[in-house]
């Protein structure tokens, strides 16, 4: 049975999670946010950061006490006790996240076209086929390229915050213009800007002491991401009216030209290209791990195992990863494949928190070194708070999307059933 290399430390692992968070999301997402919510844009982050939170705490349970790939297929094959189910679940996560690596390479494209004059689309593929080339390289070298691209990225954040400081305290951040319902709405569409903190789990089998080191990386990329955007936010909807940031494709350029002038505004796309781009490399990163924890536990071909033998790297995954996101690249709607992204994860997540649950009751043999707080006897309270915000935020996305994304999870299903199920 071919292994990967245990490598990865907590630096490398939270750098990583932060570099799939704190990636293309903010930097184009916050705008779609302000249109949903006015001036309380800022309240909309924070709620779609308690989801995320409590989601985390549930990760961070689940990846101590089964620290392998594949993790939302291992947490609901173990949980619900189904195969079929849980290769739903997971085909679900990963097919969803792709369209979203293809939504990004687009976005990186759409900069990369402003600043040099070429097709979004020559700028889109070029970023794919970088990424593949560095992650089939080095795994180190992917990792402390996404560390030095999240450190750039996280600089263009504090830009905007301290440089547009002084306009906080211009508005009322109280006013409802959209009422709850719109925070809700909002919350929603901006959860894309929070994934990647589940990420992290698929790295169990490349991490030093996986146990204690993947909780402690999804706990504080969560805090450091929330307090960043909370602020982000603020700033952005003082300097900007939130009516000007909701028409713009590329919303804190926007607001770096009002504080920082022509200069600020050039600066900040070419960061943006930098937020971008890290993000692609860290997902083909995760999710070629995700292909390769599936395949090893029998439910993809096992060609997908394949692995080369100087870096013990999974190259078929990682191909396989970037054929599908060139093939997906044609979807240029940022808002509706944020909108099927965000389905996806929420559904997943649902699933997730209730997989504490369920495994507290029906495996209380499973031990880790993390356990979720707030507990009444066996029962955690976060987790069940997770799985019904999760439940409440699908409604808030349209039926087109619930409905497409259906599909995508029954397709898995009938999948399993005609290719994998009957052979074993």
């Amino acid at each position: 049975m071919p292994k990967l290399k245990r490598n990865i430390t907590l630096f490398e692992a939270t750098m990583y999670c932060l570099c799939v968070i704190i990636g293309a999301g903010i930097y184009v997402l916050i705008g779609v946010a302000a249109g949903e919510a006015g001036n309380v844009t800022w309240l909309a982050f924070l709620f779609a950061a308690l989801i995320a939170g409590c989601t985390g705490l549930s990760y961070a349970e689940l990846s101590s006490k089964l620290p392998y790939n594949a993790a939302e297929y291992t947490y609901s094959k173990e949980a619900f006790e189904s195969k079929k189910f849980a290769f739903g679940i997971g085909w679900f996560k990963l097919i969803t996240a792709i369209i979203a690596a293809a939504a990004v390479s687009l976005g990186f494209g759409g900069y990369f076209s402003g600043l040099f004059g070429v097709s979004p689309l020559i700028g889109a593929i070029l970023i794919v086929l970088t990424a593949l080339f560095f992650n089939i390289y080095s795994v180190k070298g992917t990792l402390k390229i996404s560390a030095l691209f999240v450190g750039i990225t996280i600089f263009g954040l504090l830009l905007i915050i301290f440089t547009g400081f002084g306009y906080v305290g211009s508005i009322d951040y109280l006013d409802f213009t959209f009422g709850w319902n719109g925070v809700f709405t909002a919350a929603a569409l901006i959860f894309f800007a929070f994934l990647g903190f589940e990420d992290v789990a698929n790295l169990s089998e490349e991490t030093k002491n996986a146990r204690k080191v993947l909780p402690k990386a999804i706990i504080i990329s969560i805090i450091v991401s929330t307090i960043i955007y909370t602020l982000v936010s603020l700033v952005s909807i003082s300097v900007v009216p939130w009516n000007e940031l909701a028409v713009s494709a590329s919303p804190l350029t926007l607001v770096a030209e009002v504080t920082m002038g022509a200069t600020g505004a050039l600066l900040m796309s070419i960061l943006a290209l930098f937020a971008t781009g890290s993000t692609i490399f860290v997902l083909f990163f995760a999710y070629s791990r995700m292909i390769f924890g599936m395949a090893e536990k029998g439910s993809l071909p096992l060609i997908f195992m394949k692995i080369s033998k100087k870096k013990r790297i999974p190259y078929i995954a990682l191909i396989c990863v970037g054929i599908i996101t060139i093939l997906f690249i044609l979807l240029q709607d940022l808002k509706f494949v944020a909108s099927l992204t965000d389905f996806g994860a929420l559904f997943v997540f649902m699933f997730v928190n209730l997989s504490v649950i369920v495994l507290r009751y029906r495996k209380p043999h499973l031990h880790g070194q993390f356990k979720v707080p707030l507990n009444i006897g066996r029962f955690p309270i976060l987790p069940a708070i997770g799985a019904g915000f999760s439940l409440y935020m699908l409604t808030k996305l349209s039926w087109t999307v619930a409905i497409l994304s259906l599909i995508i999870f029954i397709i898995g299903i009938i999948i399993f059933s005609l290719f994998i199920e009957k052979k074993r």
